[in-house]
C-alpha cells in the first residue's frame, strides 16, 4: 500500500513533524497481510488493507490542506508529479519481474491472465479487473494471480486522480467570505460525510447483493479513505486533546486492529459492515496521536519504536513483492528451506529492503521537474545534494544484491526444476470388449508417471483455455429459458429406448460421453441431456453465487420434471455436485441432508425404478493452478476426497432403498484412489470439478459398459 510522505502535523504549522506511530501502524497493518497470505493467519489480516486506506485518506488530505493553507494554491502538477515518483518505479519493477517470471513457469492461459493483471495494475484498474472476472479473494484454493494484491493500489490511486480535483474545487468555493480556513475545512468536511455515508451505504448493500465484486469495488472501499480525509480535516480540533484521553484512544485502536485481525473473517459482510471495526480503530489511533507532544510516543511504545519505523519505513515494497515471492518460489524450489514459510518471510523482507534501498527511496527524493522554475543553480543544487545522499547507499545495496543473488543461484540452483519435461507414458490399447479395463490401465499409468505426454490431445494449456466452450450441450445447461428437447437430444429420434441426462454442471461435463453413445448405438439410444449449471437437481433450492442462477434454477427443474413425467423415459440419469450446501432460506445441508433432497426431487419425475445416480469424478487439482512449466504429473494427481466418499456411500444406501441405482465414478476416474490429470493422452479435466470434453468422449464405452453391468442399460 502507498501512503504520502505527510506526517499528519497541525495544519497551521509550515512543517510536519514526523510520526512515528503511523510508521508503526504501516508495520503492523503489512505484517497482517503478508502473514494471512502466507500462514492463513491471522483469519482478518486482510483488514491491514482497510488501515491503509485510513493513514493514505488522512496523510495525503492533510498534505493539501497544509499546501493551501501556506500558499492560498494547491498544485495538481506537483501534487501527481510526487505520486509518480512514489508509486511508479518500484510498482513497474516488480511488474515487470512478475510478468517475466510468469511467462517461463506458469501455464500459457494463466501467464497471459498474468499479464493483463499488470496492464490492469499500470493502468490503475487492477481492482476493476479482479471484480469483473469474478475473483474471490478469500478463495486461498484458486490459482491467485501473483499480482491480485494491486487491487487496493487502484483504489487509492483512483481517490487520489478525483480527490485532489474535487478538494480543489471546494477549497476555492469556500475561500470567499471571512475566515476562509475555517470555512474551507467546515465545507470539505461536510462533503466527506456525505461522500462517506454513501459509500457506505454501497458497500453495504453491494457487501450482500455481490460480496465477491464488493471486496474490489472502488465505491464501496471510498469511505475508508474518506474516513482518513476527514480526520486531517478535523486536525486543529484532535490537536487539542488532553494527552489522558489520547492515550486511552490510542490503545483501544490498536486494541481494535488486532482484535479485527484476528476476529474478523470472509465469512462476514465485507467491507459493509465489518470493515468499520478497523476503520474505527485505525481512525482513533490517527487522532490519538495527531497534535501530540513528545510524551505521547513513549505511551504507544508498541508502535512508536525502531522496530515498527523500520518495518514501517518499507512497509510499500514489503506490499509489492511478497505475493510474488509467495506464488513464485514454491514452483522454483519446492520442498527447500527457501520455500518454507520462514525462507519465504526471509527472502520478502531481503528483497523488499532491496527494493527499498536501491530504488523506492532514491527515485522517491529525486527533485521533481519543473519545481525549480528555469533556476539553474538551484536545480543542480538539488542534484548535487541527492547524489550526496544516495551515492553511496546505491553502491552499498547494489553491492548487497550481487552477493544476495550469487548466494541464492549457489543455495537453490540445483533444486530449480528444469522446464516441464515430455515423453510420458504410452497409451494403453483397451482389451477387445472391455473398455473399462482399457481405462484403468491409463489411470493406472498416468497416476505413476513422472513426465507428462508429449502428445496429449487437446494440450493442458488448451484444455484450460477451452474450459466448457466446447461442450456440444452447453446451450442446454446455459441461463435463460429451458432449451427445447428436440435441440439437446443425440441419437437417431426412433430409437426405441430414450434416456434423461439431467444435473448441474457436473452433468453436462457427462454430455459429451452420452452424446457418443447415442450416436455409436445404432439407433437404439437417444439420449436427452438437459439442466443448468450451477443448478443442483434436489428438491431444496441450493445458494449458487452465479448471477442468474438463483432465478432460472426453480424454473429449469420445473419444466424438466414436467418432460419427464410426461415422456416417461427408460431411464434417468441424475448426476449433481457431491458437495454439501446452504438453501436459498439459510438452512445448512450436510451430505444426508442433499442426498434425501436429491431424492425427493427424482421422486417427481415418476418414473420409479428408473433412475441411476451417476456419481461426479472426485475432485482434481485445479490444472489452471498446478499445471505449470516446471511441474510434473504428480503435481496435478490428487487422492479421492473424504466429503466425495461420504456421498457415493450416502447415496448408494439411499437410492438402493427407494429402489434405484447408483454408479461410481472410480472406475474411470482414479486408479487405487489416485486421481490423475490425464489418461493415455486425453487430460482428464480443465479444473478441479469438471471433466474435459475430449475425456467425456473418451470414456464414454467405459459408461456405457458401467451402466450395462449395473442392469441400467
Amino acid at each position: 500500500m502507498t501512503t504520502g510522505t505527510d506526517t499528519g502535523a497541525a495544519p497551521t504549522r509550515p512543517t510536519t513533524a514526523f510520526r512515528a506511530d503511523i510508521q508503526g501502524m504501516r508495520a503492523l497493518a503489512v505484517t497482517a497481510v503478508i502473514l494471512a497470505h502466507a500462514t492463513g493467519w491471522p483469519a482478518g489480516g486482510f483488514v491491514g488493507v482497510d488501515v491503509f486506506f485510513v493513514i493514505s485518506g488522512f496523510l495525503i488530505t492533510g498534505l493539501l490542506l497544509r499546501e493551501h493553507e501556506r500558499s492560498g494554491r494547491i498544485s495538481l502538477p506537483a501534487f501527481f508529479g510526487r505520486r509518480i515518483k512514489r508509486i511508479l518505479p518500484a510498482s513497474l519493477v516488480v511488474l515487470a519481474a512478475t510478468v517475466a517470471l510468469a511467462a517461463w513457469l506458469f501455464n500459457a492461459p494463466r501467464a497471459l491472465a498474468t499479464w493483463w493483471d499488470a496492464v490492469s495494475a499500470a493502468l490503475l484498474v487492477s481492482n476493476w479487473r479482479f471484480e469483473a472476472s469474478g475473483t474471490d479473494y478469500f478463495h486461498a484454493t484458486d490459482a491467485a494471480s501473483p499480482l491480485q494484491h494491486f487491487w487496493s493500489l487502484s483504489i487509492e490511486e483512483q481517490f487520489y486522480l478525483v480527490w485532489p480535483v474535487l478538494l480543489v474545487v471546494l477549497l476555492a468555493v469556500a475561500a470567499r467570505g471571512a475566515r476562509p480556513v475555517l470555512r474551507s475545512r467546515i465545507v470539505v468536511g461536510g462533503v466527506l460525510v456525505v461522500l462517506i455515508a454513501a459509500s457506505f451505504a454501497v458497500a453495504v448493500w453491494q457487501s450482500g447483493a455481490a460480496p465477491q465484486a464488493a471486496y474490489f469495488a472502488t465505491g464501496a472501499r471510498v469511505w475508508e479513505l474518506g474516513a482518513g480525509a476527514l480526520l486531517a480535516v478535523s486536525a486543529p480540533l484532535l490537536g487539542r486533546l488532553p494527552l489522558a484521553l489520547r492515550v486511552v484512544a490510542g490503545w483501544a485502536g490498536l486494541v481494535g486492529i488486532v482484535a479485527s485481525a484476528l476476529l474478523i473473517t470472509g465469512s462476514i459482510g465485507f467491507p459493509g459492515p465489518w470493515a468499520v471495526a478497523p476503520v474505527v480503530a485505525a481512525m482513533l489511533l490517527i487522532a490519538a496521536g495527531t497534535g501530540a507532544g513528545p510524551a505521547y510516543p513513549r505511551w504507544m511504545f508498541l508502535l512508536a519504536n525502531p522496530l515498527g519505523r523500520g518495518v514501517g519505513a518499507i512497509s510499500y515494497s514489503l506490499y509489492l513483492w511478497h505475493l510474488p515471492i509467495l506464488v513464485f518460489v514454491p514452483m522454483l524450489v519446492p520442498d527447500t528451506a527457501l520455500s518454507t514459510v520462514p525462507g519465504m518471510l526471509g527472502l520478502i523482507l531481503g528483497v523488499s529492503v532491496l527494493s527499498f534501498l536501491l530504488i523506492e527511496q532514491p527515485l522517491h527524493r529525486t527533485p521533481l521537474v519543473g519545481s525549480f522554475h528555469g533556476d539553474r543553480d538551484a536545480r543542480d543544487a538539488a542534484w548535487a545534494a541527492w547524489r550526496e545522499r544516495f551515492a553511496s547507499q546505491f553502491l552499498y545495496s547494489a553491492v548487497g544484491l550481487v552477493i544476495v543473488a550469487g548466494l541464492a543461484v549457489i543455495a537453490i540452483g540445483p533444486a530449480l526444476r528444469m522446464p516441464v519435461t515430455t515423453g510420458g507414458p504410452a497409451a494403453v490399447a483397451a482389451p477387445a470388449g472391455d473398455p473399462l479395463q482399457g481405462i484403468a490401465a491409463e489411470l493406472q499409468l498416468a497416476s505413476q508417471a513422472s513426465a507428462w505426454p508429449d502428445n496429449l490431445s487437446p494440450s493442458l494449456d488448451d484444455a484450460i483455455r477451452a474450459t466448457s466452450s466446447t461442450n456440444p450441450a452447453r446451450a442446454c445447461f446455459d441461463l435463460g429459458s429451458t432449451p427445447d428437447d428436440g435441440s439437446c437430444t443425440w441419437g437417431d429420434a426412433s430409437a426405441p429406448k430414450h434416456v434423461y441426462l439431467v444435473g448441474d454442471s457436473t452433468a453436462l461435463a457427462y454430455a459429451p460421453a452420452f452424446r457418443a453413445i447415442a450416436d455409436q448405438s445404432g439407433g437404439a439410444v437417444r439420449i436427452t441431456t438437459i439442466g443448468l449449471y450451477g443448478c443442483r437437481f434436489t428438491q431444496d433450492l441450493i445458494q449458487n453465487s452465479g448471477a442468474g442462477v438463483m432465478d432460472d434454477c426453480p424454473t429449469r427443474k420445473h419444466d424438466i420434471a414436467e418432460r419427464i413425467a410426461a415422456d416417461q423415459p427408460d431411464l434417468v440419469i441424475v448426476s449433481n455436485a457431491f458437495a454439501a450446501g446452504r438453501t436459498t432460506d439459510g438452512r445448512s445441508l450436510d451430505t444426508t441432508s442433499m442426498v434425501a433432497s436429491a431424492l425427493a426431487e427424482t421422486a417427481g419425475y415418476q418414473v420409479p425404478g428408473r433412475v441411476v445416480f451417476l456419481a461426479p469424478p472426485p475432485l482434481g487439482a485445479d490444472l489452471g493452478s498446478c499445471y505449470s512449466r516446471v511441474s510434473s504429473p504428480q503435481d496435478c494427481a490428487v487422492g479421492v476426497d473424504a466429503a466425495w466418499n461420504d456421498f457415493a456411500a450416502a447415496t448408494e444406501s439411499a437410492a438402493g432403498a427407494a429402489g434405484e441405482r447408483f454408479v461410481s465414478s472410480l472406475p474411470f476416474s482414479c486408479a487405487d484412489d489416485v486421481c490423475p490429470a490425464f489418461a493415455g493422452t486425453t487430460p482428464t479435466k480443465y479444473d478441479s470439478v469438471h471433466l474435459t470434453p475430449a475425456f467425456a468422449e473418451h470414456i464414454a464405452p467405459a459408461i456405457l459398459q458401467t451402466l450395462q453391468a449395473a442392469g441400467a442399460l
